[in-house]
């Protein structure tokens, strides 16, 4: 089961647009199934896949907590084989209420543990926007990252910041997620955003995506109706350019996970 973070310590850099479409793309035209995990206060991922969080129980926050049950919080979606753990502003209490617990900064990762290993193809996380006690849960939850970068130097420098807690939780444990994808976000064409894509490819030759993500109002169409990007305008410059980076995010299974498929399809074919 695949553990990608979708996250970046700076908002508006495409974060849960990336998870949501992407992972939407992965359930209905690879057949993966597919768990999106909300843990920003806004609820946005389940409000861009047409659920009301508002003032719904039990959230995110009662699974991290173990209060409740998976199968009292994932909700199925609009989209075959996508599920989701919704969040909404319950989820701000989360940190007092972990406060005291020596393991609170592995709460998620925990509780992602304890998931029917085949269950789910893929677990994907909608990180908050910020540093945080959940940012630290997410960061040692995950496997992966996807980091989207919008082309602007605030968002650079947001992916600088990320780099960096990678590099100290590295050194604190001896592992950390690796960068799975860069995704270059909000292009337009401009020579900042053409300066900035050229230190991209410099830092970051192997993990940066093949396909940058423009600005497109059709995206913001689609979750202001509840509706990913296939649902609203499938044929879209934004449709075309979030399928590619799902079917690359698919292309670029970590080595360990390709070998456990490959011994997995062995297995069936033995029997």
């Amino acid at each position: 089961m695949r553990r990608i973070a979708f996250i970046n310590e700076k908002g508006g850099t495409c974060k849960t647009t990336l998870c949501v479409n992407m992972g939407a793309w992965l359930a209905r035209r690879r057949e993966k199934r597919v768990l999106v995990v909300d843990l920003d206060t806004q609820g946005h991922a389940g409000k861009a896949l047409g659920v009301d969080v508002r003032g719904l129980t039990p959230t995110v926050k009662d699974f991290l907590l173990g209060v409740a049950t998976p199968e009292e919080v994932v909700r199925s979606t609009a989209v075959p084989r996508l599920d989701l753990l919704p969040a909404n502003k319950d989820l701000a209490s989360f940190p007092v209420e972990v406060a005291p617990h020596q393991d609170r900064t592995e709460k998620l990762r925990t509780a992602i543990d304890a998931l029917p290993p085949d269950r789910w193809d893929m677990v994907l996380f909608d990180a908050p926007p910020s540093i945080s006690l959940v940012t630290e849960n997410v960061l040692r939850a995950a496997r992966e990252i996807v980091l989207p970068v919008a082309l602007t130097y605030l968002a650079l420098d947001g992916c600088a910041e990320i780099m960096q807690s990678l590099a100290r939780l590295r050194a604190e444990r001896g592992e950390a997620p690796g960068v799975t994808l860069i995704v270059p976000a909000l292009y337009r064409k401009t020579q900042l955003a053409d300066e900035i894509m050229a230190r991209l490819r410099e830092r970051f030759p192997d993990a940066l995506a093949r396909t940058m993500l423009g600005w497109s109002v059709k995206v913001d169409e689609a979750q202001s109706h509840g509706l990913t990007i296939f649902e609203h305008a499938p044929s879209s410059s934004g449709a075309h350019a979030l399928a590619a980076l799902a079917d690359e995010l698919l292309e670029r299974a970590p080595a360990a996970e390709a070998k456990e498929e490959g011994q997995e399809q062995g297995a069936a074919a033995e029997g």
